[in-house]
């Protein structure tokens, strides 16, 4: 396995160093561990003629690297952060609900209103607020967004005072239309699906589905569940994983089981925190750690991997298939682990924790703090608050409600060289090869193209380097 090196907050400076010790080896590793705009960078200090390339490939990607102009690739590389994200006005609180959408890229958010005893559900997309659907004075817990001008909520009166008004309710343009009330949805979770939506209950255990028009119901204490709260839907909208304890059970967007239901005892204890990631189902639990789960022979089985990388308990995971990121958040800090092996991962600069780290911690690499949101359908990423960016002088630039497209070209110069693959490429191809004329929501110009371009035919040899 090719080490990971942490490039720090110079990832150049310490590529000058390597090369002035003539560490050839640790400053190739240095280069597959960058994304490429800065790998690009560090390759500048790489001397061809004193190097010996352990492979083909690493060889191939060295000449890939070497081939782009450092200056442009790096000033674009710098650039990333404002070319994919949308900066909204308002701000999105702390608790805030925010719903994503399987089919289209758009999310459910739920900002404040004209006053602090009002607030608004609104509908964004990657160039900024769609639709106004709700202003007034219900509070949101949880919501989903079916599209860009239909938002399932969960909502409650007086500041969430008296709890027996919960109402799950549809919103469409001047429009709102009860769809279930009582003190049974109190913490009812709702979530998209590719056929509607599903709704969860924590109280009675029993789940909801509305698919294809059709309502559909799941009673999970028949199964040794006793809530039905605690839940994700995988990137296709099809497949729903339900958790209680240390059982799992997943289930159709229809809530027709599809598993046997997993019992096992759980070196992360109760599972807390759940999620899909590209391949496999994540858990987090209240005794700390990170948990695999895969569908193998039928049977969806335990693979006990990351157990040892968490310092602190998880309560909620959101995968971010284009960084190669799962960030796992507990107590408003974000930590950053690699989806596929479940290690410690650096983050998107952006991303990079504002302030100084916890003593509490012994793992002292980067994290975030502030609201984070994605999911694994997710198109976009949510988050707000303590962004450590070059423009955080700016009260207003520091405190922000930002939305960041994952569907961008740009996102390919976002993953660590090393986890570049084929099906990367697959999703930029497109960008750089439409007809001239050929309509494209991005306006990707000549550098853009030429980094990107660079960056397919790196898809092409990284997954076969050896590192040395």
């Amino acid at each position: 396995m090719i080490p990971r090196i942490d490039g720090g907050p110079d990832p150049i400076g310490m590529a000058r160093k390597m090369a002035r010790k003539g560490d050839w080896r640790t400053l190739w590793w240095l280069i597959l561990s960058l994304p490429l705009p800065q790998a690009v960078g560090a390759a500048v200090h790489l001397k061809r003629r004193k190097w010996d390339p352990p492979s083909d490939a690493d060889a191939r990607l060295a000449d890939v690297l070497t081939g782009l102009p450092h200056r442009e690739a790096t000033r674009l590389g710098a650039e990333l952060f404002d070319r994919t994200t949308h900066r909204l006005s308002d701000t999105l609180g702390f608790a805030s609900p925010v719903g994503f959408s399987v089919r289209h890229p758009v999310v459910a958010l739920d900002l404040k209103g004209r006053d602090a005893h009002t607030s608004r559900v609104v509908t964004v997309d990657r160039t900024g607020v769609r639709s106004t659907l709700y202003e007034g004075p219900a509070q949101h817990w949880s919501l989903c967004a079916i599209d860009s001008e239909t938002v399932v909520a969960r909502r409650e009166f007086d500041s969430g005072g008296y709890r027996g008004d919960t109402e799950v309710v549809e919103y469409t343009p001047g429009r709102e239309a009860v769809l279930a009330q009582g003190s049974g949805l109190l913490d009812a979770v709702v979530e998209a699906t590719a056929t509607g939506f599903v709704m969860g209950t924590k109280l009675n255990g029993v789940a909801f589905a509305l698919a294809d028009g059709e309502q559909e119901q799941l009673n999970l204490r028949e199964f040794g569940l006793r809530r039905a709260d605690l839940f994700a839907v995988d990137s296709t909208g099809t497949r729903i994983a339900f958790a209680d304890d240390t059982r799992i059970l997943v289930t159709d967007s229809r809530l027709q089981p599809m598993h046997d239901i997993v019992v096992e005892s759980l070196r992360h204890g109760s599972i807390n925190a759940i999620t899909f990631t590209e391949d496999s189902i994540v858990t987090a639990g209240y005794d700390k750690g990170l948990y695999r789960w895969q569908v193998i022979g039928g049977r969806l089985r335990g693979l006990h991997d990351g157990w040892h990388s968490s310092p602190r308990t998880f309560f909620r995971l959101n995968p971010v298939a284009p960084w190669n990121l799962l960030v796992a958040e507990g107590g408003n800090v974000n930590y950053h682990y690699d989806i596929a092996t479940l290690e410690r991962s650096p983050a998107p600069p952006f991303l990079v924790q504002a302030g100084p780290d916890s003593k509490d911690d012994d793992l002292a690499l980067p994290r975030a703090v502030g609201k984070f949101a994605s999911s694994p359908y997710g198109r976009l990423a949510v988050y707000e608050g303590m962004l450590a960016l070059s423009t955080r002088n700016s009260t207003t630039d520091f405190y922000s409600t930002i939305v960041q497209d994952l569907e961008h070209p740009l996102n390919l110069l976002m993953k660590p060289l090393s986890t570049l693959t084929a099906a990367d490429a697959d999703r930029v191809r497109p960008h750089l090869d439409a007809p001239s004329g050929t309509p494209s929501p991005y306006a990707l110009t000549a550098t853009d193209r030429a980094v990107l371009a660079a960056a397919v035919e790196a898809c092409a040899w990284a997954p076969k380097v050896t590192g040395g």
